[in-house]
C-alpha cells in the first residue's frame, strides 16, 4: 500500500495521450494565417459556447492524480464532464508526477477549450506531487518538493524564502500541466482553538501575515503560476471547521478592518489572482447566516467595490458542510454566482450543478451577461498562460524540474529556518550526541500514519548510540502507556514527538487525555523534550514541560530539521509567529547557535555546482570500487557546507550506509589528532619542552651517545633516526614490551640529519605523555580535548565505550566501517578494532594509530584549531601553540611538528595553500586545514576493505582537495608554486 492513495503507483502512462482519440478538436487557424490575438481568441471562443457550455466552463470538480485506464468507469467520467459538460477546470489531487501529467495531457486533448487545472499547495509542490511510499517495503516513490507549513515560514520570518516557495512551487507546478495553486493562506490565525486553519496560516500578525503572503504571490506569478489568497473575508479566528458546519463570526467591520483585511489588501497589491471564498457567516456585516460565499454584501461590495479586487473569485468547495448542510447543490451554486463568485470549486455533481444555473438564467435570475463576465474573465486568465497555443506539458522535461536538489535544499533551508524553542527552562538544548547515551523517543500521530515519525527518528538514531523508540496513536492501550512509564525511568533524555495534523473533517487537534497524562508523568521525572510536528498550541496540556520545540509540520524535511537543531547540529533562530495560551507570548524565541551549521555554499563564499561534481566524484569512485564508501566534512568560515556519508560500510549485505556519525579507523591521524595534539597541551603547560631530550623522561631509552641525543622535536618532525615501521607484533604484546624494545632500537642515521616517517617515534611519543601526565593516553585526551569539545564519538578501543569490553552487541558495531580482511594475524574482518597490528598488539591505544571517530566529531576539531584553539567557549589550545606547530620546519621535508604541510604530489591536491596543515591515515582517512582560506576537509573512508592492495583511494583524495579549493569564489585560489609539473 501506499501513502493517502491507491495501494501502488505504477510507472506513468506516458503514451496515454497519443494513444487516445480527442472528442473535439481544438480550433486553429487556417494554414498560412496567422494566430488570432489572446482577445480576438477570447472573443471567438466565448461567441461559440452554448449557455450550458459557458456555465460548465465556470465548474470545476476535483480529480484523482491517479493511473487512468482508458475505458474504466474512472475513464468516462471524466471524458463526460471535460466533453460532454465542458467543464472550464479541475481541481487535481495526489498523484506522481508523471501520472498527473500524462492524465492532464490526456485530458486537455480532449477539451474543446483548455482546460485550466487547480491544485491546492500550501506546502509546495510536494503536497500534490507524491509517487507515494509502497509497503511493507519502504520504498519511496520521490515527488515534487514538500515545505513545511506557511506557519513554519512565519517562524522563520524571511519574505525572500516564502518568494523561493512561491518560485519553487510555480515551477515544478507548470512542469506537470498545473495552472493555478489554492495558496496562499493569508488568515491570521488568532484563535488557538481553530481546528482547521492553524498552521496553514503565516501567524497572528496580520501586517506580518500580508508580507509573506505577498512575497509567495510575487514568487509563483513571476514564474507562471496563478496564485489565490484564501479565505476571504477571514478564517483565522473559528473555532468549528467550516468543512464540517457553518461558522459565525460576530465580529464587525473596524474589527474585519484591523485584522482580517489587510493580509487580502496586502495580497490584492501585490497582484494575487484568485480569492477563494470562505464558507463563514457574518450576521454582523450580513444581517443573516448567509455564507460569506454566498453573500453580495462580502463578495461583490466588500471584496470587489470597497477593496477594489477585480480577478477571478472562487468559492471554497462546495460540496462542505458549510453549505451543503444548509443549501443543496443546485442553490449554493446559483447563490455564489449571484453574490459574484466566478468559479463553482468542486460542487457534489457537476451535471447537476449546470443544469440548476440554466434554469436560473432561464427563468431571470441570472442573465447570460453575468455568465459571460465571468467566463471571459477565465477565458482571459487562459490566454495569459498561453494555453490556446499549447495546453500539453512535456513529460520529458519533468524529472529536471519536479523534486530535484536545489530545491530540496531550499525547502530544507526553510524547515531548518523555521525550528522554535519555545521554551527551555532546563537548559536540555542541544541535547549532544552521544552525551546521554540512553535516548528514548516517543512518537504520536493521531493519524493512520506510518511514517510520521519516521525521519525524526533515523536523525536521532544517527546520532546517539542507544535510542529506543516507540509510537502511539489513539488507540494505545493503558498497558502500552504503562510500559513507556517504566522505559522512561532508565532513559537518559526522552524526546516527545507530537503529530498533530491539521487535517479538514478532523474536528479537534488535541492529544488524548491518557497520553497528555503520560508525557506529564515522565516530564515529572526524566529531562523530556515535547516537539510538536503539527499544532502548536498543545503545550497547553502539558504545563510541566520545560523544554518545547516547535517544528511546525510532519514533512521529512521539517523531521530531519528538528533532529538536527535539538542535537547541536544547525543554529536554531526561529521566532513564535502566534502567542500560546497561557503565557508564550509571540515573538517568543530560544535561539541556540552552533559553530558548526550547515549553510549554502554562497553563504561562505563556495560554487554548490563545483561541490555536487565533488558529490559525483566520490558517488563515482564507490561505484568503481575505489572505496566501499566514506564521509566527508567541508567547512568554511566556521560554517559546513559538506557533511554526509557516500556509499556503505561494506560491500556485503549487512551492513547500513556511510553517515556522518559512521565511526572510522583513523589509522595515522591518531599521531595528529591525538598524540601531538596531547604534546601541545604538555608544552603549553610547561611539563614538556621540545628540545628536552628523550632519555631524560624514559630512562629506558639508552645507547650511544648518538642516540642520547634524540628530543621530543625529533619525534615529532621524524628526524630521530628511528626505522619506519616493523612487526612487532609477531612477537611482541602489551605497553611493557613495546616500551623497552622501542628504546632498544638502534638508530639508522644520526638525529636530525634525515627525515624518515616512522611509526616508532610517534609510538614512543605517546608512551611520553602518559609518563609525563601520569595517565593513560585514552584518559588525558578524552578529559583534555574530546569531552570538552563534546567529541563523543572519538576515542580508542570503540567496542570497551559501552559495555567496558570487547562485545561484539555493542550499540555502535553497526555505526563502526570495517577494515580488512586479516589473513595473516588476526584471521578475520576486522571491525570495531584497530587495523594497525602493531597498536592492536600494544592494546588498541597507541601513539601512532588505534583512534577512532567521525568526520562529524573531526569537523569540530578542526574548526577549534582554524579558532585559534577554541570551540563553543571552551578554549583547548592557545593559538600560537598551534601556530608554531603547524609551520613547516627547517632541515624537515615537509614535515611540521606532528603534522605535515603539502607539497609536490601531496594528498592536500595542489590547490591548498602553502600556510595548510593536515595529515592521511593508512586506512584511507585524511584531514587537511587551511587557514589562508579558512577552510577544512575531513574525508574518512576504509579503502583497505577487504584489502590494503587497493591504492585508487590516492588520486581520489587529491581531487576531492582541489574541488574544495576550487569551489571558493570570494578570494582568488591558483595552485601552490611548489606543485610538481
Amino acid at each position: 500500500m501506499s501513502r493517502n492513495r491507491s495501494p501502488l503507483c505504477l510507472p506513468a502512462l506516458l503514451l496515454l495521450a497519443a494513444c487516445a482519440r480527442p472528442a473535439a478538436v481544438p480550433p486553429h487557424a487556417p494554414a498560412g494565417e496567422p494566430e488570432p490575438s489572446p482577445e480576438a481568441w477570447v472573443d471567438t471562443t466565448l461567441a461559440r459556447l452554448t449557455l450550458p457550455e459557458k456555465i460548465g466552463q465556470l465548474v470545476f470538480p476535483w480529480i484523482r492524480g491517479d493511473y487512468l485506464t482508458i475505458g474504466s468507469e474512472s475513464y468516462a467520467r471524466l471524458r463526460e464532464w471535460v466533453v460532454e459538460d465542458r467543464v472550464g477546470g479541475l481541481v487535481i489531487s495526489i498523484g506522481p508526477p508523471l501520472e498527473i501529467a500524462s492524465k492532464l495531457n490526456l485530458l486537455q486533448q480532449m477539451a474543446d477549450v483548455p482546460l485550466l487545472v487547480t491544485a491546492d499547495m500550501e506546502h509546495g509542490p510536494g503536497q500534490r506531487l507524491d509517487g507515494g511510499t509502497v509497503l511493507p517495503y519502504g520504498f519511496d516513490n520521490g515527488g515534487g518538493t514538500e515545505f513545511p507549513p506557511a506557519m513554519a515560514l512565519g517562524a522563520a520570518g524571511d519574505p525572500a524564502l516564502a518568494y523561493e516557495m512561491g518560485r519553487i512551487t510555480a515551477l515544478e507546478a507548470r512542469a506537470v500541466g498545473i495552472h493555478m495553486t489554492f495558496a496562499p493562506v493569508v488568515d491570521v490565525n488568532n484563535n488557538p482553538a481553530n481546528p482547521i486553519i492553524n498552521v496553514r496560516s503565516f501567524g497572528e500578525d496580520p501586517e506580518r501575515v500580508g508580507e509573506l503572503a505577498s512575497a509567495f504571490i510575487r514568487g509563483a506569478q513571476e514564474h507562471g503560476l496563478l496564485a489565490t489568497a484564501k479565505h476571504f473575508p477571514g478564517h483565522g479566528d473559528t473555532g468549528v471547521d467550516s468543512h464540517l458546519e457553518l461558522p459565525v463570526l460576530s465580529v464587525g467591520r473596524q474589527r474585519l478592518d484591523s485584522i482580517e483585511l489587510p493580509p487580502f489588501r496586502a495580497a490584492i497589491a501585490a497582484g494575487v489572482t484568485g480569492v477563494m471564498t470562505a464558507h463563514i457567516a457574518f450576521p454582523a456585516l450580513t444581517g443573516d447566516m448567509t455564507p460569506a460565499s454566498l453573500s453580495p454584501e462580502l463578495v461583490t461590495g466588500l471584496l470587489g467595490d470597497s477593496l477594489g479586487f477585480d480577478g477571478l473569485v472562487i468559492t471554497d468547495a462546495l460540496d462542505m458542510g458549510g453549505v451543503v448542510n444548509r443549501y443543496g447543490p443546485a442553490e449554493a451554486a446559483v447563490a455564489a454566482l449571484k453574490a459574484g463568485a466566478d468559479v463553482l470549486l468542486m460542487p457534489p455533481d457537476v451535471g447537476t450543478t449546470i443544469a440548476a444555473v440554466v434554469k436560473a438564467v432561464e427563468r431571470g435570475e441570472l442573465t447570460e451577461s453575468r455568465i459571460d463576465r465571468s467566463v471571459r474573465r477565465l477565458l482571459r486568465l487562459k490566454a495569459r498562460l498561453g494555453l490556446h497555443r499549447r495546453r500539453t506539458v512535456d513529460p520529458a522535461r519533468i524529472p529536471e524540474v519536479v523534486g530535484v536538489p536545489e530545491h530540496l535544499a531550499v525547502a530544507e533551508r526553510v524547515a531548518e529556518r523555521s525550528i522554535t524553542v519555545a521554551r527551555d527552562r532546563d537548559r536540555l538544548l542541544p541535547v549532544r550526541p552521544l552525551g546521554p547515551h540512553r535516548v528514548l523517543s516517543i512518537v504520536y500521530t493521531d493519524d493512520v500514519d506510518p511514517f510520521a515519525g519516521r525521519a525524526f527518528q533515523a536523525g536521532l538514531r544517527e546520532r546517539f548510540a542507544e535510542v529506543q523508540g516507540a509510537r502511539l496513536d489513539r488507540s494505545a492501550p493503558p498497558a502500552r502507556l504503562d510500559s513507556l512509564r517504566v522505559a522512561a525511568d532508565s532513559a537518559d533524555v526522552v524526546f516527545v514527538s507530537l503529530f498533530i495534523r491539521v487535517v479538514d473533517r478532523k474536528g479537534g487537534l488535541a492529544v488524548p487525555e491518557p497520553v497528555a497524562a503520560l508525557v506529564r508523568d515522565i516530564a515529572a521525572r526524566r529531562p523530556t523534550i515535547v516537539t510538536s510536528f503539527g499544532n502548536p498550541y498543545v503545550v497547553s496540556q502539558f504545563p510541566n514541560i520545560g523544554t518545547y520545540v516547535l517544528a511546525w509540520g510532519g514533512a521529512a524535511v521539517s523531521q530531519r530539521a528538528a533532529a538536527r537543531a535539538l542535537t547541536g547540529q544547525a543554529p536554531v533562530t526561529g521566532a513564535l509567529p502566534i502567542s500560546i495560551p497561557p503565557d508564550i507570548r509571540v515573538g517568543t524565541g530560544v535561539h541556540l547557535d552552533t559553530h558548526l551549521a550547515i549553510v549554502r555554499p554562497e553563504d561562505v563564499g563556495m560554487d554548490a555546482t563545483v561541490l555536487a561534481h565533488l558529490d559525483d566524484v566520490l558517488d563515482s569512485a564507490i561505484v568503481s570500487g575505489a572505496v566501499p564508501g566514506a564521509a566527508l566534512a567541508i567547512g568554511r568560515h566556521g560554517r559546513l557546507v559538506r557533511l554526509r556519508g557516500y556509499g556503505r560500510l561494506d560491500v556485503r549485505g549487512g551492513f547500513g550506509a556511510a553517515t556522518d556519525s559512521t565511526l572510522y579507523d583513523l589509522a595515522s591521524l591518531t599521531k595528529v589528532i591525538a598524540t601531538t595534539t596531547a604534546v601541545m597541551l604538555l608544552d603549553e603547560a610547561g611539563k614538556l619542552d621540545l628540545d628536552t631530550p628523550v632519555a631524560r623522561i624514559l630512562p629506558e631509552w639508552h645507547g650511544p651517545p648518538g642516540k642520547m641525543r634524540v628530543t621530543i622535536r625529533h619525534l615529532l618532525t621524524h628526524t630521530s633516526g628511528l626505522p619506519a615501521y616493523g612487526p612487532l607484533w609477531r612477537e611482541l604484546s602489551g605497553r611493557d614490551a613495546y616500551l623497552r624494545r622501542i628504546a632498544a632500537m638502534g638508530l639508522e642515521s644520526p638525529p636530525g640529519e634525515k627525515v624518515v616517517y616512522s611509526d616508532y617515534g610517534m609510538m614512543l611519543l605517546g608512551l611520553i605523555v602518559e609518563r609525563v601526565s601520569g595517565q593513560t593516553l585514552d584518559a588525558f585526551l578524552e578529559q583534555r580535548v574530546f569531552g570538552p569539545l563534546g567529541m563523543h564519538d572519538t576515542g580508542f578501543n570503540p567496542l570497551e565505550w559501552e559495555h567496558g569490553g570487547a562485545d561484539d552487541a555493542s550499540p555502535l558495531l553497526d555505526r563502526i566501517a570495517p577494515t580488512e580482511v586479516d589473513t595473516i594475524f588476526r584471521m578475520t574482518h576486522l571491525h570495531g578494532v584497530v587495523h594497525d597490528e602493531n597498536a592492536y598488539a600494544i592494546g588498541g591505544v597507541a601513539g601512532h594509530a588505534g583512534l577512532f571517530s567521525s568526520v562529524r566529531d573531526l569537523a569540530v576539531f578542526a574548526q577549534m584549531l582554524l579558532n585559534g584553539g577554541s570551540y563553543g567557549g571552551t578554549q583547548i589550545l592557545h593559538a600560537e601553540t598551534i601556530r608554531r606547530y603547524t609551520t613547516r620546519q627547517p632541515d624537515a621535508g615537509s614535515r611540521a611538528l606532528g603534522w605535515d604541510t603539502p607539497s609536490g604530489l601531496s594528498s592536500a591536491g595542489d590547490y591548498f595553500s602553502t600556510r595548510s596543515f593536515g595529515h592521511t591515515g593508512f586506512t584511507g582517512t585524511s584531514i587537511w586545514v587551511d587557514p589562508e582560506r579558512d577552510i577544512f576537509v575531513v574525508l574518512l573512508t576504509n579503502r583497505v576493505n577487504p584489502t590494503r592492495q587497493n591504492h585508487r583511494h590516492v588520486p581520489l583524495r587529491r581531487t576531492v582537495h582541489d574541488l574544495a579549493q576550487q569551489a571558493i569564489t570570494d578570494m582568488p585560489v591558483v595552485a601552490r608554486v611548489d606543485v610538481a609539473s
